[in-house]
This record gives structure tokens, C-alpha cells and sequence, in this order.
């Protein structure tokens, strides 16, 4: 009783409004302003598991540059220098990031 099977479990939801507000307000807060070329690109998107991967890239895409490309030649591409969101480093080595507004 209560229990779902796996693929039950797998079964993606419906893309509703707030998954799109969601993967805007990431963006916003890592970029800043959403270009309108990105606003149209994702309110065209139906498909759910599109969202979820761009969500991902948002969060470790190192500039608008390389999240629009993720959005107009999708792939599973979040690997390299375009995917490190602190790709600076201090004399040390040590990574050191720049906040959103510097």
C-alpha cells in the first residue's frame, strides 16, 4: 500500500510555469538580466527533462555564453572550462569566484 513501482516513480511531470520561473530566477541570479532571446527559448520548451537539464547548466555554466549555446545546440556537454562557475583561480591555485553585481 503507498508504494509506487520505479517506473512509476520516473515518470516526468507536466512542464508548468514554475518550473520555467525557476530555471529564470537561477539564471538571474548567476547572470543577471535574462536576455529576451533566452526568455523565448525557454517558454518554447514542452519538455520537462529539457527544464531539469537546464537547470543544471545554469548552475555550472561559467557565462551567458556558454549556457546559449547549451540552449541552442543542446547536448550533455556540462564538462570543461565553459562549466566551471569559478574558473578563476588566486596565486595559490585556490579557486575564487566573483559574486552576481561586481
Amino acid at each position: 500500500m503507498g508504494e509506487h513501482s520505479g517506473a512509476e516513480s520516473q515518470t516526468a511531470h507536466p512542464i508548468t510555469d514554475a518550473d520555467r520561473r525557476d530555471l529564470l530566477a537561477l539564471l538571474d541570479m548567476r547572470f543577471g538580466t535574462v536576455p529576451q532571446e533566452v526568455l523565448a527559448a525557454i517558454a518554447a520548451i514542452e519538455d520537462v527533462s529539457q527544464i531539469d537539464h537546464l537547470i543544471l547548466v545554469a548552475a555550472n555554466a561559467a557565462s551567458w555564453v556558454d549556457f546559449i549555446r547549451e540552449v541552442q545546440e543542446p547536448g550533455f556537454r556540462i564538462v570543461g572550462q565553459g562549466f566551471d562557475p569559478l574558473p578563476e583561480t588566486d596565486g595559490d591555485g585556490a579557486k575564487r569566484g566573483h559574486h552576481h553585481g561586481e
